[in-house]
């Protein structure tokens, strides 16, 4: 049946890890803003070119630049994913050459994928821009248990990797990414099987003057195959995915998000020397100072960003089962999300979600009358909710987010109950509007349209 496990986690655990976590430490090569000469954008096939001699103590400061940033981006001990060995950097005749020793991804205590050794070279381009080149790393990454037997692997190969790092802004203004044969299987023959042809991932960034940027990404995973013996194979001939920032004052909003960074670290490790639950999120009973932190951070975030779009498309999804049998076909499928003037007075959200040629032939469902007759082929859903008082909202949120993480339940129960008289008040001083543009859903014997303002 279509609903059935069809996939071990063994397979998903490396998949999920590698494209996260390898591409956090090739990011760390960039080091941290403590760091004068730490810079990265990498590259396995891109030429540099030495505008200076290289100083060889600044290799000193570059190796201390990567093990602050990548202590930062790794998070407490207790729950980190990512964890690193001994860092090096060495000075050559053109670039720095960068190694990252005792790679792994993975909980503590638990499974985990042994990536072994990152290298690369960082080579000055002007004063505040870098390039890497000659990216290296293993071409297949065993999973081992707690026990250190291999369980698992992910094997894929990098085909370039480019991109132009910002020391000043500490940020990446271009990147693009280029990993093909990609394959994660359980090392049992009855296990599963995750296969991709191709994935890209890319970031371009353009200066608009006074320090405001745009910056759109790209994310694509091409001849996508996942299957396991006993439960079936998905396959989709591509998803992806896309997030565009317009008027980032980029130098500012990463500050900011480093300056969250460091304070939920410290918060995290506060709470597990307590001998505390370890969680991502704020633990409840801050200390004042800490939560009022917090607070002016958010208020801090309101205008760093005019707006924001996210997107994810899939393309040719099908679901086999084991006898071959398709029980699912989706032909596309799409979900957009947009804010725009998030540095504005008032601000406009706008989502949309869609599909077309849907199709499910399962045996249960097939016993509902009219199911096939009422299943929605294609559909569509377009809205947009305007007039939105987004710098009153960052104040609001900002000015009670004390209160509501403070220790007393009283406190926090009082802190809601301000919080939902203030929203209450704003929304009839300044009132939202809702529009559906046209929208509907589409079936055989079923048409189901819908537009207008609210």
């Amino acid at each position: 049946m279509m609903g059935r496990r069809w996939i071990s986690s063994q397979v998903l655990k490396p998949i999920l890890a590698a494209g996260g976590g390898v591409a956090l430490l090739l990011l760390a090569a960039c080091g941290d803003e403590a760091a004068e000469e730490q810079g990265n954008a990498e590259s396995n096939t891109v030429e540099t070119q030495a505008v200076a001699t290289l100083d060889p103590a600044r290799a000193a400061a570059i190796q201390q630049g990567i093990e602050d940033f990548l202590v930062l981006v790794e998070g407490p001990l207790e729950q980190r994913i990512v964890h690193h060995g001994a860092v090096k950097v060495t000075a050559g005749s053109d670039a720095y050459d960068v190694t990252i020793e005792g790679v792994e991804i993975g909980v503590k205590g638990g499974d985990r994928m042994d990536v072994g050794t990152i290298t690369y070279r960082l080579a000055p381009q002007g004063e505040d821009r870098y390039l890497a080149s000659q990216l290296g790393h293993a071409p297949r990454l065993p999973v081992l248990d707690a026990s250190g037997k291999e369980t698992g692997s992910l094997a894929l190969k990098t085909k370039s990797f480019t991109g132009e790092w910002s020391n000043d802004l500490q940020a990446f203004l271009a990147l693009d990414w280029q990993v093909s044969d990609i394959v994660a299987a359980d090392s049992e023959a009855s296990g599963g099987r995750f296969t991709a042809s191709a994935m890209s991932s890319s970031l371009n960034s353009t200066d608009k003057g006074s320090g405001l940027y745009d910056q759109a990404g790209q994310f694509a995973l091409s001849g996508f195959s996942a299957r396991e013996k006993a439960g079936g194979t998905l396959d989709i001939g591509r998803i992806s995915g896309s997030v565009a920032m317009t008027g980032v004052k980029l130098k500012d909003y990463m500050a900011k998000t480093r300056e969250l960074q460091a304070l939920m670290a410290e918060l995290s490790d506060a709470g597990g020397s307590a001998g505390t639950a370890v969680t991502a999120t704020p633990p409840a009973g801050l200390e004042p100072a800490q939560a009022q932190r917090l607070g002016e951070m958010i208020k801090g975030m309101s205008g760093l960003i005019a707006g924001t779009r996210y997107s994810v498309d899939v393309d040719t999804v099908t679901f086999k089962e084991p006898d071959s049998r398709e029980a699912f076909r989706l032909q596309t499928g799409n979900l957009a999300v947009a804010f725009a003037g998030l540095d504005a007075e008032k601000a406009t959200v706008t989502l949309g979600i869609g599909h077309d040629g849907l199709v499910v032939e399962d045996p249960e469902l097939a016993q509902i009358p009219l199911f096939q007759k009422l299943l929605p082929a294609r559909g569509n859903l377009a809205l947009t909710l305007s007039e939105v008082p987004t710098r009153e909202l960052w104040q609001l949120i900002g000015d009670q987010f004390p209160m509501l993480v403070a220790g007393d339940q009283s406190q926090t129960e009082a802190a809601i109950g301000v919080m939902f008289i203030a929203m209450q008040q704003l929304l009839q001083e300044a009132p939202m509007k809702l529009s559906v543009d046209p929208s509907g859903l589409h079936a055989e014997i079923l048409q189901a349209d819908a537009s207008g303002a609210f």
